[in-house]
């Protein structure tokens, strides 16, 4: 245990970092010195921050002082899947990595937010035997004040960040409804049949962009049941699938597609009928070159029996065309037996991600 005088300069110590986070002192400045801090309490130690990317799947970046080749190393490694208490967590590549750079003894602490988010970690590095005992404290202390500094890192950068957002998506919004509105007017409808149409597709809209108000991603099964469930009584529609976040960026594009498809399917297909069904459902899974790849179904039976519409209007080109911006494949089947939907892309951060409990090799 410390006497009374390292006490004392370890907080004086901890209370210099704070103010610098308060002053929203640069990331990097601030991360340097929680490292320098835990240096100057264990003797012989290496200490380094990791930061996660906002999946909380890699790590994007790394501070390390004493070791800047090993910080830069960092970057685009995958998190472990241990305790996060011990190198044995970590996988072949940190094991590399700590080989690499003479790193003997490593032990990393995980950094969250206030509500429990992952934010990164905090270790510290011996290029001797791991001391006996483990400084604990300290490395609590590191984890605890780079919290502080990342979880303010990001507030200030939301805060940054959300006038050219709010201006972006307006624009794309506006965009939508006009195209949405010109598009509905196509094909000789009645008045009535406008406003039906042209509401509804507004509404699925409005449902999308309650969604992108929340500073997280959209659980795929939460937004297709708050599209599909208007149209439909829950034993009428299964959903099934890997838990999975919609990126923000793809909100709107299965938003409009889900409600293309169950309009359609109320008015013709499956759901107009008391004994059809539909199934949605995703999984990610593995290409041929071995990339992760994602596929989402859309499978109606039961109802009446389905014909190749004579030409195709907004919603058919809708949902061709929804998905090409994360480079999917979307194919529309009018089989016989209930129409059926697919769509294929890449897993990217365009798309979405899979829940972090949920990922498989």
């Amino acid at each position: 245990m410390p006497d009374t005088t390292q006490a004392a300069r370890l907080l004086e110590r901890q209370v210099a970092v704070l103010e610098m986070i308060a002053r929203d002192a640069p990331l990097d400045d601030a991360l340097a010195a929680i490292c320098r801090l835990a240096e100057s309490s264990a003797a012989g130690s290496m200490a380094g921050v990791t930061v996660l990317d906002r999946g909380g799947v890699t790590f994007e970046h790394c501070v390390m002082p004493s070791l800047p080749g090993f910080a830069a190393s960092v970057p685009g490694v995958e998190v472990g899947h241990g305790d996060g208490e011990s190198d044995e967590r970590f996988d072949p590549l940190r094991r590399k990595l700590n080989a690499d750079h003479g790193v003997r003894a490593i032990r990393a602490r995980p950094v969250y937010s206030a509500d429990g988010r992952a934010l990164g970690s905090f270790f510290i590095a011996f290029k001797e035997a791991a001391p006996d005992p483990w400084p604990e404290e300290i490395e609590a202390i590191g984890a605890r004040l780079s919290g502080f500094a990342l979880e303010r890192h990001r507030a200030a950068e939301r805060q940054k960040l959300i006038v050219g957002e709010m201006q972006h998506r307006l624009k794309n919004l506006f965009s939508a409804v006009l195209s949405i509105a010109s598009q509905t007017s196509q094909g000789g409808v009645t008045n009535a049949e406008f406003l039906k149409a042209f509401e509804g597709r507004i509404l699925a809209l409005a449902n999308a962009h309650d969604l992108l108000t929340r500073d997280e991603s959209a659980d795929l099964a939460e937004l297709t049941r708050r599209i599909v469930g208007p149209f439909a009584a829950d034993e009428a529609v299964e959903i099934t699938g890997q838990p999975f976040k919609v990126a923000p960026s793809a909100v709107v594009p299965f938003s409009l597609v889900l409600h293309e498809l169950a309009t359609n399917a109320a008015k013709y297909g499956a759901l107009s009928s008391s004994e059809g069904r539909t199934r949605v459902s995703w999984k990610s899974y593995r290409g041929e070159n071995g990339e992760r790849r994602f596929k989402f179904k859309w499978e109606e039976k039961g109802g009446p029996r389905v014909a190749p519409p004579h030409r195709s209007g907004f919603g058919t080109l809708l949902m061709k065309r929804a998905f090409a911006d994360v480079e999917g494949q979307s194919r529309l089947i009018h089989a016989p037996e209930g129409l059926r939907f697919r769509i294929d892309a890449p897993m990217s951060g365009r798309l979405g991600r899979l829940h972090e409990a949920s990922k498989t090799s």
